[in-house]
């Protein structure tokens, strides 16, 4: 004979089961989750072919590597607005011999010459660096100087989904030649110090594929950092993305290639607040990427996605970003604003 559970027996059971169930979705969300953090990384290595080429014959190139092929991009110019290539080359690599075709074009590249022809038109190209204007600005005079190459003493460790809390000193590793590099899984770093109203200037380089990186204005507004060059799908280098509408994505891709030092040049104007907390105004900013302007005075949403949960304020710390990979940084200075009666802003909230 079989006797029936008791009204406890059965209530243990049940609770039982509960937290099994509740254990094993905790389970399945922590592995999702790791899943998603990790990245397969690609470090970049030196390479004479990847950059840009510039010379005679109407147009120049981004050369670059796309899933194992050696891709060029042919194009009238540099940095222009909405830009499609006149023709996309490829070939295999690597390889003895560099021959590339694609949209009737062939070319090669022999002797520190990239050239080709289609028909009549031909080109003879060949590989340059250029360098942005601010690359190794100096701070200017009432600027905080962020990061000299030796102490990170401005920053601390974000303390998680706490974007505005500290939680120690900062992971990441600072070089022997003065650069910071993100150290992944290791938290996003923050100022001490808040700011309203202010110029910040950033060198970052990015040292692979994929790469993804921002600085943050007072830890809610993103300035992305991606590995996008010679691409021309994608969030651009150097968007608003959180912060502006789809159609407010910057209309030139500025970017450098990996493994090239690249600045960001910013000019914010932080929201506006009357006596009773209500916001008056929307945070403007100017973003110039490698000398080339891609926003100006863009008007600032409410945040997005994760940085939505902090709301708007007058000041705020600047944070960078870890999103699981390695980027690198320099040479970070930050010029206050002064506010109307000539006094610089508190760094107080």
């Amino acid at each position: 004979m079989i006797l029936p559970f008791s009204t406890p027996v059965r209530a243990l059971m049940r609770a039982r089961r509960q937290s099994f169930i509740l254990a094993m979705l905790i389970s399945a969300v922590s592995v999702a989750a790791a899943q998603e953090h990790q990245v397969k990384f690609s470090p970049a290595s030196e390479n004479p072919l990847i950059g840009d080429w510039q010379g005679q014959g109407g147009c120049v190139a981004q050369v670059s590597l796309s899933d194992g092929k050696l891709q060029a991009n042919l194009l009238k110019e540099f940095d222009r607005p909405e830009d499609k290539p006149l023709a996309v080359l490829q070939s295999d690599f690597p390889a003895s011999d560099i021959h590339l075709n694609g949209d009737g074009w062939n070319g090669k590249i022999a002797k520190s010459h990239f050239s080709g022809s289609h028909g009549a038109e031909s080109f003879d190209l060949q590989h340059v660096t250029r360098t942005s204007a601010t690359l190794g600005a100096p701070a200017p005079k009432g600027a905080l100087v962020l990061f000299d190459g030796h102490r990170l003493d401005a920053w601390a460790k974000k303390k998680g989904k706490d974007w505005l809390a500290e939680d120690g000193p900062p992971q990441w590793k600072v070089l022997p030649d003065g650069v910071l590099e993100v150290v992944p899984d290791s938290d996003c770093i923050i100022t001490h110090e808040k700011f309203g109203d202010c110029k910040v200037h950033v060198e970052f380089r990015t040292l692979g594929t994929p790469s993804n990186s921002g600085v943050f204005l007072q830890t809610r507004y993103e300035v992305n950092i991606n590995e996008t060059y010679g691409r021309f799908q994608g969030t651009p280098n150097g968007g608003l993305d959180n912060c502006t509408p789809p159609m407010a994505r910057p209309r030139i891709r500025a970017t450098r290639p990996p493994l090239e030092w690249q600045t960001f040049d910013i000019d914010f104007r932080a929201p506006r607040f009357d006596a009773d907390g209500k916001k008056t105004e929307n945070a403007r900013a100017t973003v110039v990427l490698n000398g080339v302007t891609l926003y100006e005075r863009q008007e600032l949403e409410r945040p997005h996605g994760a940085a939505s949960r902090l709301g708007e304020a007058s000041t705020g710390p600047l944070m960078l970003q870890e999103h699981g990979m390695p980027v690198q940084f320099r040479n970070i200075w930050l010029l206050p604003a002064s506010s109307p009666d000539g006094k610089r802003l508190s760094s107080s909230p």
